[in-house]
């Protein structure tokens, strides 16, 4: 373990018991801060610029401007409101998050049937996962990527897990959703970063075509589950609104074409929010990196949506 990861994740400590023990209208503020102090960042901030220049290239440039640094704004008060996460009793993390649509997850637990939730880095993503575990009573298994620096993403998942969530690493998730399939179980994937350019279908997203994770929808066609999707949208208040919708799927079998069509459907979700709400995206991720590769067919989609299985 390098010095920097140790300092990175002693940093976090020090921020997170800060924030917990200040008044709460600080927390924003605080964000605010750190999100700007991300854009010191140049890489990245270059990286930003491009994919909403290249998202809404009819937009002006002030208002493009002002998308990139609420963007990174966001990003900061996400990470904020996750540091404050264990001061926060229950009560006071469902008024902070409203969440609709999960009455029917929520009958389907109780009838032992499967559901795939979809959501994207949009909004505070964190409090909405655990919100809905604890507006649901029972623990969704979430999809992560696991962060180069072990101290840290040990300290955050310890914070995501706190209300009964748990988490599995993308690498070797497959037996672990499975099974939570099976016993009629919620999974979790935010499906919004880039995947391999070689196994996951090309999907269009503001125009673009760019790998996008095909294991959400190939597990909820393989296990006959019902796909969801929402998004944690900020309000003037600084609390957050969850509008959980069902994506249909009656219409689609588990064969690599309606793997995409239902791929394709909770892209365009993501799509139609982030339009509207363009400041609360993550665009600092490289979605758009890999020039798609000739070898892509339904034989490699195929090939990868089997690894659910």
């Amino acid at each position: 373990m390098s010095i920097s990861h140790r300092a990175s994740a002693s940093a976090f400590k020090v921020a997170a018991w800060i924030l917990q023990h200040v008044p709460r209208a600080c927390v924003s503020i605080a964000g605010n801060c750190i999100g700007r102090l991300m854009m010191l960042d140049r890489k990245r901030l270059r990286i930003t610029r491009d994919n909403i220049d290249q998202a809404f290239p009819d937009a002006d440039a002030g208002w493009k401007g002002a998308v990139v640094s609420g963007s990174y704004v966001n990003l900061g008060i996400c990470l904020a409101e996750l540091m404050i996460l264990p001061s926060m009793s229950k009560e006071e993390l469902l008024r902070r998050v409203r969440i609709s649509g999960l009455d029917e997850v929520k009958s389907r637990l109780d009838q032992g049937l499967p559901t795939v939730l979809v959501s994207g880095h949009l909004g505070n993503w964190e409090w909405m996962a655990v919100a809905a575990g604890l507006v649901l009573e029972h623990p969704l298994v979430i999809v992560t990527h696991t962060q180069r620096n072990a101290v840290l993403d040990a300290l955050l998942n310890s914070y995501r897990t706190l209300h009964g969530n748990k988490l599995v690493s993308m690498h070797n998730a497959a037996r672990s959703l499975v099974a939570t399939m099976k016993e009629g179980g919620v999974v979790a994937f935010l499906a919004d970063q880039h995947a391999s350019a070689e196994r996951d279908p090309w999907i269009a997203f503001f125009g673009r075509e760019t790998p996008t994770y095909a294991a959400p929808a190939a597990l909820a066609l393989r296990m006959h589950a019902a796909l969801y999707f929402g998004t944690a949208v900020r309000q003037d208040d600084g609390t957050y609104i969850v509008n959980v919708r069902q994506l249909p799927s009656d219409d689609l079998d588990d064969s690599p074409e309606s793997i995409r069509q239902l791929t394709c459907r909770h892209v365009q979700a993501l799509q139609d929010v982030v339009t509207e709400h363009p400041q609360l995206w993550s665009w600092q991720h490289r979605r758009w990196r890999s020039p798609k590769p000739p070898s892509t067919n339904a034989h490699d989609e195929n090939r990868h949506a089997t690894t659910t299985q």
